[in-house]
């Protein structure tokens, strides 16, 4: 990991710039082709019952291991892509492999991206989250997603899918925020425990009416009144 700090602008910047080379050099994609996103919006990639058409299993897995630790690490920007393509780890498929590429082709124009975290940004935690509906074409599962934000720099992101099969996209919302309200609650007992106690409640972003009209008054809601009901801030 690369860490670069400038005193003038008192800004931190952390990257993997040479993680990326040498993904590039062990895959063979030195002269890739850069794209602008990590995902074609018109794919749909489903699992395959073909086992005729079944790529190199461990070189499919060792390319997604190598892009899970850089998008852990540094890159939000490709979790959400890279946990949805390690769903097909056991069986991949040239689909799968050409999605996969597409990944690292992004990576080829973004390869000096990271996170930066200035001084003068806002000591307080900002939360945002998210969620598909019924993204899996599978098993009709939706994917939760958040990300939070410390002085200007993001500190913690996930993409995971949900357990539970949501029934209207108000409900995938409900549950992304449920998760993502879980993690605002550890964020706050860590700053505390680090002497940067919250002095405010911490804000969540959420573009669903109808979740946030939930998390507000679950008790009116059929689908929400049997769940645990979440601090919601706003």
């Amino acid at each position: 990991m690369k860490i670069l700090q400038d005193d003038s602008s008192e800004r931190i910047w952390i990257g993997q710039p040479a993680y990326i080379s040498k993904i590039f050099q062990k895959f063979g994609m030195q002269d890739c082709k850069p794209v602008s996103t990590p995902v074609d919006p018109g794919a749909k990639l489903t699992k395959s019952s073909n086992s005729e058409d079944c790529l190199d299993q461990q070189r499919y897995q060792s390319a997604i291991g190598a892009l899970l630790y850089l998008s852990v690490s540094t890159r939000p920007d490709i979790t959400y892509t890279v946990s949805t393509l390690a769903k097909f780890s056991s069986n991949p498929t040239k689909q799968h492999w050409t999605s996969l590429k597409r990944v690292m082709r992004y990576l080829k124009g973004t390869a000096n991206h990271g996170i930066v975290y200035s001084k003068k940004g806002t000591k307080q935690c900002v939360g945002c989250c998210d969620a598909d509906w019924a993204g899996d074409l599978d098993d009709r599962k939706s994917t939760s997603g958040y990300i939070f934000k410390m002085s200007e720099g993001a500190i913690t992101w996930s993409s995971k899918k949900q357990p539970c099969v949501a029934l209207s996209t108000a409900e995938a919302k409900y549950v992304a925020l449920a998760s993502a309200e879980q993690e605002a609650v550890w964020l706050r007992q860590l700053m505390s425990e680090l002497g940067n106690t919250p002095i405010i409640p911490t804000t969540m972003f959420e573009d669903n009416q109808s979740a946030i009209a939930m998390t507000k008054n679950p008790q009116s809601h059929g689908r929400a009144k049997h769940r645990h009901q979440i601090p919601f801030y706003s």
